[in-house]
C-alpha cells in the first residue's frame, strides 16, 4: 500500500497535490476507492481516495493506524562521500530509522560542496529521504542539517550518548555502549579517508566516546548501515 506525507486536511479529508498528485496519477495510477496510507503530523491514517480533481486527489480517513515508535532519537554525523554512495546511505539509513543526518566536511574529505550549491544539494537529499520514508512506511522524514565544517558546531547536537567509530580503537566495542540507557544518540562516521587524529582529539574533548566495530575495516557507506542495524537489534527486536 502506498504512503504519502501530507500537510493539508479538512476535517477527515486529505488533499494530495504537487509531486504526490502527479505520482498517483501518472505512475501508480490509483483510482477512486483505492486505499492509501496518509501520514500527517507523525500519525498514520488508512484512507480511501474519494475524489480526483484537476490538480489534486482527495483521500478520506477510514481509520487511525496504531503503531509503535522507537523511544530514542538517532543523529547520524557523517563525512560526505561520493554522490552515488552518499545517495545510497541517505536511502538506507532512512529505512533503518535515522532521525537527523548531519553532513560533515572532515579534513580528509574527498568530496567538497560549493556553499552556493548547498541549498540545492540539501533539497535533493531531502527528496531521497522522503521517497525512502514513504517506501518504508515511516511516520516521519529524517531532517538534514546544513554542512558542518567546524567540529565545534556539533556542540549544538549533543546527545545522551555520543559515539565515534574509529578503526584505531581496539578495546571499547560498540556493543558495550549500545547496551547503555539513552534517549538520544549521536554516531560519528568519517569519510572515505577516515578521521584525522587531531579531529579525534577534538571529539574526545567534546565528550565523544571512541568505539570499535571489530577487526574488519568497512567502507564508509557500510558503517552507518551496520551501526543502525546493531542499534535496532539491541533496542527494538
Amino acid at each position: 500500500m502506498h504512503s504519502f506525507f501530507l500537510k493539508k486536511i479538512n476535517f477527515d479529508v486529505f488533499e494530495i497535490e504537487n509531486e504526490d498528485f502527479h505520482h498517483i496519477k501518472n505512475a501508480i495510477k490509483l483510482k477512486v476507492n483505492e486505499q492509501i496510507i496518509c501520514v500527517y503530523e507523525n500519525q498514520k491514517y488508512l484512507c480511501t481516495i474519494s475524489s480526483i480533481l484537476e490538480n489534486s486527489y482527495l483521500a478520506k480517513i477510514v481509520s487511525k493506524i496504531n503503531f509503535s515508535e522507537k523511544n530514542y532519537k538517532v543523529n547520524l554525523i557523517i563525512g560526505l562521500i561520493r554522490e552515488q554512495k552518499w545517495d545510497f546511505v541517505l536511502q538506507k539509513t532512512t529505512e533503518l530509522g535515522v532521525d537527523t543526518i548531519i553532513p560533515v566536511e572532515f579534513k580528509r574529505n574527498v568530496v567538497k560542496i560549493d556553499p552556493k550549491k548547498q541549498e540545492n544539494k540539501i533539497n535533493r537529499w531531502l527528496s531521497i529521504c522522503s521517497s525512502a520514508a514513504k517506501q518504508s512506511k515511516r511516520s516521519s522524514i529524517p531532517k538534514i542539517t546544513n554542512l558542518v565544517k567546524d567540529l565545534s558546531e556539533l556542540n549544538k547536537y549533543k546527545a545522551d550518548l555520543n559515539l565515534v567509530c574509529w578503526e584505531e580503537e581496539k578495546n571499547n566495542f560498540v556493543k558495550t555502549e549500545l547496551k547503555k540507557e539513552f534517549k538520544t544518540i549521536n554516531i560519528v562516521i568519517g569519510p572515505e579517508g577516515g578521521i584525522s587524529v587531531d579531529e579525534i582529539d577534538k571529539l574526545k574533548s567534546m565528550g565523544y566516546i571512541m568505539v570499535s566495530l571489530g577487526d574488519n575495516i568497512m567502507r564508509a557507506e557500510t558503517v552507518p548501515l551496520f551501526l543502525l542495524s546493531c542499534l535496532n537489534y539491541e533496542k527494538e527486536v
